[in-house]
């Protein structure tokens, strides 16, 4: 079976944000911090933690997940000092279909970031890209060159059928990304995958059972669930 549990930056970053919180917490709850420390002013800190680990992840400053996430952290921060009003919050839901515009436009141009990785999405025929809103949808793909891809998921369900492809030599990222739906994927046993998720309040089920030919390429499948599930199988 292939290595697939590794690690991402992005789940190390929230791992280490984590263990810096919980840290600052039991000190000031044991009185050895110089100031006060008020968390239930600070915690929106969390949602941009969590925003920042799915960019990190999908290594595209434009996933939707992650500038979601960071959009109501910052919303939510800055109410809790009193910059703005918590009457006020419900102004800001525009900014939501910016952020989602601004995402599906340049989603097939993502940005690497450090620490994200090496394997990189192809283009043409030989990918998919899927954008789900409030809707299904079921994608067969039949590629003798896969490289890749992205999709993503929102208020819906996505099925992308990848048995009868055949995966291009060298290494190709795959991004899902879904919220407040679901995703499954299909892989065929003989390829070479390497799952890493990034959850909130959601799931991604790895199920395969892989057993790769020699030789051949290998697909990393960065997947985030806010809200929803991703479920990868054979």
């Amino acid at each position: 079976m292939t290595e697939k549990k590794s690690l991402s930056a992005g789940t190390i970053l929230l791992g280490i944000a984590l263990i810096a919180i919980g840290v600052l917490v039991l000190l000031s709850n044991l009185g050895r911090l110089p100031f006060d420390l008020h968390l239930h002013e600070w915690w929106p800190l969390i949602l941009i933690f969590l925003g920042v680990a799915h960019l990190y992840n999908n290594r595209n400053i434009f996933e939707f997940s992650g500038l979601f996430l960071l959009l109501l952290g910052v919303i939510f921060l800055l109410a809790n000092l009193d910059v703005i009003c918590w009457s006020d919050i419900w102004r800001f839901w525009p900014a939501l279909l910016i952020l989602l515009g601004v995402s599906i436009i340049f989603r097939r141009h993502p940005v690497a970031l450090p620490l994200a990785g090496r394997a990189g999405a192809g283009d043409g025929d030989d990918t998919v890209q899927v954008t789900n809103i409030l809707s299904g949808s079921d994608r067969h793909v039949t590629s003798r060159e896969f490289k890749g891809g992205d999709v993503q998921n929102i208020l819906g369900g996505t099925k992308v059928d990848l048995l009868d492809a055949k995966l291009a030599a060298g290494d190709w990222l795959l991004t899902v990304s879904t919220i407040l739906g679901g995703v499954e994927i299909f892989v065929p046993r003989t390829w070479n995958i390497e799952v890493q998720p990034t959850n909130m309040l959601g799931g991604v089920d790895d199920r395969t059972r892989q057993a790769p030919a020699a030789g051949g390429g290998k697909l990393v499948i960065k997947a985030s669930a806010l809200l929803g599930g991703i479920d990868i199988k054979n």
